[in-house]
């Protein structure tokens, strides 16, 4: 009766928020799909419209005010080549500072090629594999398998687990997750534990309010974001 409940200060929520949602919109432009109007499905394999460096840039040349230094923040956290709702979400989840609920983790780049033509015909079968998410100078990669975004796009389970292979053969170490495992914070933990491992990065524990703010922000992330 005498423990005080955990709170976190409205302004501060309010803030990070507004962050949070921004960058996930930035994310978008930035990327490869484009989420419809309620009731429409969302649109894969367009061209982004923007880049975190062009977002900085602009953001540099507006001054100082809230919404430029909004902005930059955004392009601080924000990715570039985001081909799914889900893959933006995790990414943000797995990178956001500790302080805005996320894991902390080394920041990956989505969905860059991997150059393996030189290996064509021994232990590749495409000059090109694009993992996404790819820690390259620590040769770690993460899968996100989603059936739904497959049957989107065209694409089977084939290439991704030829992909997988390709990348272990050649000595990166790849992780996978499923829509069942980002379903729960719990099992995203699990796995942002896995990938702190493997690069050599520990995760840092949340404080009370920290844990607080990491499930505010799942909250906030997950359950609008489809596959």
């Amino acid at each position: 009766m005498n423990e005080r409940p955990t709170v976190d200060h409205p302004l501060v929520r309010e803030h990070e928020r507004r962050i949070v949602a921004a960058a996930v919109l930035a994310c978008e432009f930035a990327g490869t799909y484009r989420l419809g109007a309620p009731g429409e499905k969302t649109l894969y394999h367009v061209p982004a419209i923007m880049t975190m460096e062009g977002l900085a840039a602009m953001a540099e040349s507006a001054g100082h005010n809230t919404a430029a230094s909004r902005a930059r923040i955004v392009a601080d956290v924000a990715f570039d080549g985001s081909a799914s709702p889900m893959e933006t979400a995790l990414a943000l989840l797995l990178t956001l500072p500790v302080d805005y609920g996320g894991f902390g983790l080394v920041r990956p780049r989505l969905n860059a090629s991997i150059d393996v033509s030189a290996h064509r015909g021994i232990l590749a079968d495409v000059d090109q594999v694009s993992p996404d998410y790819l820690w390259l100078d620590h040769g770690v990669a993460l899968e996100y398998d989603s059936a739904e975004f497959h049957a989107a796009v065209g694409r089977d389970a084939r290439s991704d687990a030829v992909r997988a292979n390709i990348l272990t053969s050649l000595g990166y170490r790849v992780f996978r997750a499923t829509p069942r495992v980002v379903r729960s914070l719990a099992d995203v933990e699990l796995l942002a534990r896995q990938l702190a491992c493997a690069l050599g990065t520990p995760l840092e524990e949340p404080s009370d309010v920290q844990a607080l703010r990491r499930r505010r922000l799942y909250a906030q992330l997950m359950p609008s974001r489809d596959a």
